[in-house]
């Protein structure tokens, strides 16, 4: 069991307290560090030498606290989180850390920070500038390496991923490094690396809904949060074919990512009338970006109860961003529009 002073990180109060930070809870900044454990009880005289002057009771010394790091490799069973989906070998103080700087990056000050995780050096890790992320919860977190710092027992070096999530079903990821030593007051960083890392194969959703009650929605006047919701509420229900209207109407093919993606990557997106056929109208389609989640918008008239087409979607990098042919444009969804009438 890993401790902290007398507190037991492998105890079922840490994995308690972990569980309700890592889900993002409101009061995760508020609370306060458990007391220590109370000392053994002491002995009770008995009534035979009830009329013996008592003795005074011994001096104990008080226990300095102390923070002991794990061997690398060693996985502390009882401390286990199963919303975390870590490396094997990688100790409860790592989370600690990685805990620590996604506290950090949501806007949480570094006082709160060591008052609740034992993580000492939060304030010199600046939180995203070009992110807003108290709405994020956190997803799980990803451990790429764990182990000694420069040969000494009571430093550790490890990176990884945090995966965050919002109420909207935005997602991103962030790439994160840490050099931290143990001391008898907690978990010291001395060198932390915090970035966002942009996904390379991101979800896409399709939403087709009617072109009139959408149009001002879709040209981004709103936000990313309030613009799909303005897509579900609208949205022909893709599930149910037999619902969809027939004839020539006007509609919006929107797609938008749930994930995050780099600053030079975009959305190219085509309808075909076979599943790897040429795509058509891929120029009249318009981009949007909301914060790093790009939307891309394809009007036109179309009948979606009349012969199958495809919608393609190519994530293009580079300059080359006009044809969804090209050779560096990479196929990340295909939504078959099939009637089966």
């Amino acid at each position: 069991m890993i401790r902290l002073g007398s507190i037991g990180f492998g105890s079922a109060r840490w994995v308690g307290l972990a569980a309700v930070l890592f889900a993002g809870g409101p009061s995760a900044c508020a609370l306060a560090w458990l007391e220590a454990d109370a000392g053994p009880p002491q002995p009770v005289a008995t009534e035979a030498a009830a009329d013996k002057p008592a003795a005074a009771p011994p001096v104990r010394p008080i226990a300095k606290p102390s923070f002991a790091l794990p061997p690398v490799g060693l996985v502390n069973q009882a401390a286990a989180q199963p919303r975390f989906v870590g490396r094997p070998g990688v100790p409860t103080d790592g989370y600690r850390v990685a805990l620590a700087m996604t506290l950090r990056a949501k806007g949480l000050s570094s006082r709160n920070i060591e008052r609740t995780t034992r993580v000492i050096g939060a304030e010199r890790l600046a939180p995203p500038a070009d992110l807003e992320l108290s709405r994020f919860g956190n997803r799980g977190v990803r451990f790429s390496r764990y182990e000694p710092l420069d040969g000494s027992p009571a430093a550790r070096s490890i990176a990884g991923l945090v995966d965050l999530e919002d109420d909207a079903g935005r997602r991103l990821s962030m790439r994160f490094e840490a050099d931290y030593r143990a001391e008898r007051r907690g978990l010291v960083l001395e060198r932390t690396v915090w970035a966002p890392a942009p996904s390379e194969a991101p979800e896409v959703e399709l939403f087709i809904v009617p072109a009139a009650p959408i149009k001002a929605a879709a040209k981004g006047r709103n936000g990313y949060r309030r613009l799909r919701a303005s897509l579900a509420r609208h949205a022909v229900d893709l599930q149910r074919p037999a619902t969809w209207p027939a004839g020539r109407r006007e509609y919006l093919i929107v797609v938008m990512t749930r994930d995050r993606i780099a600053p030079e990557a975009r959305l190219v997106m085509g309808v075909s009338r076979a599943p790897a056929g040429p795509p058509r109208e891929t120029m009249r389609v318009r981009r949007y970006r909301y914060d790093g989640w790009p939307v891309a918008v394809l009007p036109g008239v179309f009948d979606l109860a009349g012969a199958p087409f495809w919608v393609q979607v190519k994530l293009a990098r580079g300059s080359r961003l006009a044809g969804v042919d090209d050779r560096d444009d990479r196929l990340i969804g295909l939504f078959a529009m099939t009637p089966g009438r």
